[in-house]
């Protein structure tokens, strides 16, 4: 497996990853196109779904009334969209993992304002093995590691385990989603009681419902899960 570090130095002396013309800070982009990411304003409080303004925010969207998830919350800094959604792609895809370190400082920024007290453990949701080996790191893993770093909260990437190759979420409708992952996952040992399950991108939240049902049979008590970036719903 290949080990994988967040290097911010690496982001100095190459233009901004959007625009390709300015200088960027440590996010890899420029003051501009940072301004311009899609900052997360109005979300379901449970699962960070994006919604109008208009909405009170302590009220759950009508889907976590109705069918409440496994896991107690989501917190997310942006909405999937341009340019957040051309940065994501970079990061997996073109091999840009230093990306990641700016968004993640942005990420820990809320998350040290909306938790208290902050989970007792981090964990990455796993890639098969098989699949982290052909794109050289798992990119939750890498953003696990940075917050964990800003947070002062330890992460674990052997406690969750994916058992199965599956097929890609991506191309899931809602239902097929739910029941692709099911069994697909593992957890080893024993887990406290208020824990993060992190990763790049929220969608259905298929993949985080099964991790939180895994993590509470497990012993977890309270499951956050925390992402970039939350799509809204299909």
């Amino acid at each position: 497996m290949i080990k994988t570090k967040v290097n911010l130095r690496s982001l100095f002396n190459q233009p901004c990853f959007l625009c390709r013309s300015e200088p960027p800070n440590s996010s890899g982009l420029c003051e501009e196109c940072h301004a311009d990411l899609p900052w997360l304003i109005s979300y379901c409080p449970c699962c960070a779904e994006p919604r109008s303004a208009e909405v009170p925010l302590d009220q759950p969207c009508g889907r976590c009334q109705t069918n409440p998830p496994r896991f107690d919350r989501v917190i997310a800094a942006f909405g999937y969209a341009f340019p957040l959604r051309q940065m994501i792609h970079g990061i997996k895809y073109q091999r840009r993992p230093a990306l990641i370190g700016g968004l993640a400082a942005t990420l820990a920024g809320l998350i040290e304002e909306r938790c208290d007290p902050l989970p007792e453990l981090i964990l990455p949701v796993p890639m098969h093995p098989w699949h982290e080996t052909l794109r050289g790191f798992n990119q939750a893993a890498l953003l696990a590691e940075e917050l964990g770093k800003r947070l002062g909260i330890p992460v674990n990437h052997r406690v969750l385990r994916k058992l199965h190759r599956t097929r890609h979420q991506a191309n899931l409708d809602r239902s097929t989603r739910a029941t692709n992952l099911r069994g697909s996952f593992r957890v080893h040992g024993e887990l406290p009681d208020r824990i993060a399950i992190v990763d790049d991108i929220l969608t259905t939240g298929a993949t985080a419902n099964e991790l939180a049902r895994c993590a509470k049979r497990a012993g977890a008590k309270e499951v956050d899960i925390w992402v970039l970036a939350r799509t809204p719903s299909n």
